[in-house]
C-alpha cells in the first residue's frame, strides 16, 4: 500500500503488517488531478489545479496528528492494470482500516448554502459511485466544505445523510467502543437494499458502476475494462449469488418504457438503477426459514439454475405463465408486517418445464399468503369477475433454469412413429395400411432387434417458425389396423392425423416460445377426402380411440434420432374406467 507522507509529499510503500496510522481522502475528481506520475515531477505538479487538494489534504491530516494520508489520484499507479485491480479490490478495506476519512465536498459552500439546501443535497459527492463505500467503510468520516472548513461528522448528521442516501442510520453510526463491525452489519442487510443505495449513483468509466460495489458486497474479482457496464454488473451479481442465498437480488424492476423492444429477460438486472422502484418498501432478508433456504445456485456463463417457489398464473390458457415467489421480505420502515416479492416467468420449452425466462420486467408484484398485489392494469387478470381475486395454487419448489439472454428455442428436427401399441398384456398388434407422402419408412437395428419406424423430416417437410404458426397445421396421416387378442378378432381401422399448433395467447401478450404437436383419430373416408375440419378444431378433435374395454391414447415425447431430437408419437392403452373426465392434451 502506498501512502503520502504529509510533511514531505513523498510516496512511501508499506507491507500489510507495517502500515502506520493514516487518514484517507474522499472526494470527487476534477480537472488536472495529481497522478502518481505527477508526484515524480514535483515542480510541474505544483502548477496543476489539483495540487491544492493534495496540499490541503496533507495539511488536514497533519492537524489531526496523522503523518500519512491515502489519496486515490496519486497513491495508485494506474498505468499498471495489475496494481489498479489490486487497489480496487482492496479499497474498501483501506477505507475501513483508516483512522478517519476526510470527505471534501468541492461544490458546497457552507457560508452560503445550508445543510437543508438543494445545493448540499445534490452535491456530486452524494451522486458518485465510488463515494458510497467511502461513506460507509471508515470508522469516522469528517465533512469539509469547498473552503476546507470542517462542518460535521457522519455520526452527527446521520439523520440527514440517511434521508439523502437511504443508508440505514445503524450503518452510519460510529460505535462507542471503536469497533464498528462494518462488514458484519453490511452482511445483515439484503442484497437488494444495498444495491438501492447505488441506484442513483454514476461513474465516469461505465464498468465502475459494478467495480465500485465490490467492497459493499465483500467480493473480489478481476477488472475487465472494455467489457461494458452490463457484463461487469452481471459478473458482480454472479459472484454475489455464489456467496449468499439471499433472493432479494432478483427483486428488481425497470420502468415500462422500451418494454416492447425486448420481451424476455434473465434473472439478473443490468445496473443498480433497477433496484430503485420499491415505493418506500425496503427489501430485507427473510426472517424465517423456508425450503429454499441455504440451497445452492448453479451459476454458468449461460444463466442460473436454481430452486424457486412457483405457481401457475390463474386463467392462463397457454399454461406457460408462472408467478415466482422470492425468499425475502418487503417492509416499510419501522413496520413489522411484510410482503413477499413476486416476479413473472414464462416457460420456453415444450419438452422441459424447467426452462423459463422472466417477462414484464416492469412488474415486481407483492404477495401476502395467497393474495398477489399487481398494478391496476394487471390486477384485473386475477379477478374472477365478481370483485374477488382468483385463488392461487399453493406454490411448489421447483428447479428452474433461466438464461441470461434468451434466444429462440429450436424445435425438434422431425416426428417419428413406431408402429406399436403399448399394452400391459402385449396382446394388441398394429399394422400400417397406408400413409401420406410426408412419412418416410425406415428399418433399423437397436440392441440386436429390428426396429420399424415412420418419420416426418422437418428438413424435407419445412415447418413454420413459432411466431408464424397461427392455425393448426396437418403434417401427415397414417391409416392403421388394430388387432386385439389371440383369436384375431375383426380388425379395427382408424387414421392418425398429426400436426403442429400454436399455444393460446397468454394474459401478458408475450409471444409463445414453442408450438405443440397434436394427434387426432379420424375416419379413413374423411382423410381420403382431405376433410380435416374436425381434427383441426381442438374442441372437436378426438384424442382417443375406443377398443372394447380399452381406450387407445396418443401421447408425445422426445427421442434421439441420428444425434438430433425429434418428436415421437406413442400409442398406449388405458382402461375405460380410468378415462372418466379425461381430456387429451399434448
Amino acid at each position: 500500500m502506498r501512502l503520502l507522507h504529509t510533511p514531505s509529499f513523498e510516496l512511501c510503500v508499506f507491507t500489510d503488517d507495517q502500515i502506520p496510522p493514516y487518514a484517507i481522502l474522499s472526494h470527487t475528481w476534477a480537472d488536472e488531478e495529481i497522478t502518481y506520475d505527477d508526484l515524480s515531477r514535483r515542480h510541474s505538479a505544483r502548477e496543476k489545479q489539483g495540487w491544492d487538494k493534495i496540499e490541503k489534504g496533507c495539511a488536514l491530516a497533519k492537524s489531526l496528528d496523522l503523518e500519512f494520508i491515502w489519496i486515490d489520484t496519486c497513491c495508485i499507479d494506474k498505468s499498471s492494470s495489475a496494481e489498479l485491480s489490486e487497489a480496487i479490490n482492496s479499497m474498501f478495506r483501506w477505507y475501513e482500516n483508516a483512522r478517519l476519512c476526510i470527505a471534501f465536498l468541492s461544490d458546497w459552500d457552507a457560508t452560503t448554502d445550508t445543510l437543508d439546501s438543494k445545493v448540499f443535497r445534490s452535491s456530486r459527492w452524494f451522486t458518485r459511485g465510488w463515494t458510497l463505500q467511502e461513506l460507509i467503510a471508515p470508522p469516522e468520516v469528517i465533512f469539509y466544505d469547498r473552503h476546507w472548513e470542517k462542518q460535521f461528522t457522519r455520526d452527527s448528521l446521520k439523520d440527514l445523510i440517511h434521508d439523502i442516501t437511504g443508508i440505514p442510520k445503524s450503518i452510519l453510526e460510529a460505535a462507542t467502543d471503536g469497533d464498528r463491525q462494518c462488514r458484519q452489519q453490511l452482511d445483515e442487510i439484503s442484497v437488494a437494499q444495498r444495491m438501492s443505495w447505488a441506484a442513483k449513483r454514476s461513474t465516469t468509466r461505465t464498468e465502475d458502476v459494478a467495480y465500485c460495489l465490490l467492497g459493499i458486497f465483500d467480493i473480489n474479482m478481476p477488472l475487465l475494462y472494455g467489457e461494458g457496464a452490463t457484463k461487469a454488473f452481471r459478473r458482480l451479481q454472479d459472484e454475489i449469488i455464489k456467496s449468499t442465498d439471499d433472493e432479494s437480488i432478483y427483486a428488481w424492476s425497470y420502468p415500462r418504457e422500451g418494454l416492447e423492444k425486448r420481451m424476455f429477460w434473465g434473472l439478473l438486472a443490468n445496473s443498480p438503477a433497477a433496484f430503485d422502484n420499491y415505493n418506500d418498501l425496503i427489501p430485507r432478508r427473510s426472517r424465517y426459514l423456508t425450503r429454499s433456504s441455504n440451497r445452492t445456485v448453479t451459476v454458468s456463463n449461460r444463466g442460473l439454475l436454481l430452486d424457486l417457489f412457483v405457481t401457475p398464473f390463474p386463467k392462463d390458457m397457454s399454461r406457460t405463465i408462472f408467478l415466482a415467489f422470492l425468499d425475502c421480505d418487503m417492509r416499510r420502515e419501522e413496520s413489522s408486517s411484510s410482503l413477499s416479492p413476486v416476479i413473472i416467468l414464462q416457460r420456453t420449452a415444450w419438452d422441459n418445464s424447467s426452462d423459463m425466462v422472466r417477462i414484464r420486467r416492469d412488474i415486481l408484484g407483492f404477495s401476502m399468503m395467497n393474495n398477489v398485489v399487481l398494478p391496476d392494469e394487471l390486477a384485473a387478470l386475477l379477478s374472477t369477475g365478481s370483485g374477488t381475486a382468483s385463488t392461487l395454487q399453493q406454490p411448489e419448489l421447483r428447479q428452474i433454469f433461466i438464461p441470461h439472454n434468451y434466444t429462440a428455442t429450436r424445435p425438434p428436427g422431425g416426428l417419428t412413429f413406431h408402429p406399436e401399441i403399448h399394452h400391459p398384456l402385449n396382446n394388441i398388434s398394429l399394422n400400417v395400411v397406408s400413409r401420406s407422402p410426408t412419412w418416410q419408412y425406415f428399418i433399423g437395428m437397436k440392441g440386436g432387434s429390428v426396429v420399424r419406424s415412420y418419420e416426418i423430416n422437418f428438413d424435407q417437410n419445412p415447418i413454420p417458425a413459432v411466431h408464424e404458426l397461427k392455425e393448426p397445421r396437418v403434417l401427415g396421416t397414417i391409416e392403421i389396423e388394430i388387432e386385439k387378442g389371440d383369436k384375431k378378432k375383426k380388425c379395427r381401422s382408424t387414421c392418425l392425423v398429426v400436426g403442429l399448433e400454436a399455444l393460446p395467447d397468454n394474459p401478458f401478450g408475450t409471444p409463445a416460445c414453442y408450438f405443440v404437436p397434436w394427434c387426432g383419430f379420424e375416419e379413413q373416408g374423411k382423410v381420403a377426402r382431405a376433410e380435416f375440419e374436425r381434427v383441426l378444431d381442438k374442441t372437436l378433435r378426438r384424442g382417443v380411440f375406443v377398443l372394447d374395454q380399452d381406450v387407445v391414447v396418443a401421447t408425445f415425447g422426445l427421442e434421439i434420432l441420428y444425434s438430433r431430437l425429434v418428436f415421437t408419437l406413442r400409442l398406449e392403452t388405458r382402461d375405460m374406467k380410468d378415462m372418466k373426465g379425461f381430456t387429451w392434451s399434448k
